[in-house]
């Protein structure tokens, strides 16, 4: 068994003992356990058994279910690399940070327990560290440096997290509730929300026609687009 240490990326990765099982095979069908259940449904067990082979197996390549949900993170980040990005970013900086916005809140939403893990999870893996340059490549040739360098990608990344988090918040009541009949059964009580406070009332009045999925990609991009907006007043005033 490999020996503990603080992270899985911080030691070399073994080569596979046999062809039955390397540990891209593993971290996959990790994957999509965690998207079926999320971190609950994850054991090494659970792995085992269905790659077929023995639990111990995989402890030839990870230590624990926590290393696995490092190289599981790392291996799900991947998806929002894009290679044209660095290029883009030599004329476009907006169009390309709005680009890996976008992709990295269709990972997100793909695979909802990242929201879950991320916090506690080391984030070391060759795409989180890739996926990190390409963001500070792209504002670095727009201007920014330094401490600023870190707060304009923090920003983003923030921006992308709790989108998705009130996103599928939303989307979940909305798959609980049927819009259509709970605002009959609500009609009385949205009534006199409205007379007390007319925007609001009007705004929640709204929602039960809209298009859930269409609206919180307006918002998502609204919302991207003004805080595009203020990194872009900041390097045009320099502060």
């Amino acid at each position: 068994m490999p020996e503990p240490s603080p992270s899985v990326w911080m030691r070399p990765e073994r080569p596979p003992r046999d062809r039955r099982l390397t540990r891209r095979q593993i971290v996959r069908y990790a994957v999509e356990i965690l998207d079926a259940e999320g971190s609950r449904g994850l054991s090494m067990r659970r792995v085992a058994s269905g790659l077929g082979v023995t639990a111990g197996s995989l402890y030839w390549y990870m230590t624990s279910k926590d290393e696995l949900l490092e190289l599981a993170l790392d291996e799900v980040l991947g998806e929002i690399l894009d290679g044209d990005a660095g290029e883009r970013s030599r004329d476009d900086w907006r169009g390309a940070l709005a680009q890996l916005a976008h992709r990295n809140r269709a990972m997100l939403l793909r695979h909802p327990w990242v929201l879950s893990d991320l916090a506690g999870t080391p984030n070391l893996g060759p795409n989180a560290l890739a996926l990190g340059e390409a963001g500070l490549t792209v504002l670095s040739r727009a201007g920014f440096a330094g401490a600023d360098l870190d707060a304009a990608l923090t920003a983003v990344n923030d921006h992308v997290i709790g989108a998705v988090t009130s996103e599928l918040s939303w989307r979940a009541a909305m798959d609980r509730t049927n819009a259509a009949e709970w605002a009959e059964q609500a009609g009385e009580f949205l009534r006199r929300v409205a007379a007390e406070h007319p925007l609001l009332g009007g705004r929640m009045a709204a929602t039960v026609t809209v298009d859930a999925e269409r609206e919180c990609e307006r918002r998502f991009a609204f919302a991207l687009d003004c805080l595009l907006d203020g990194l872009e007043a900041r390097r045009a005033t320099g502060g």
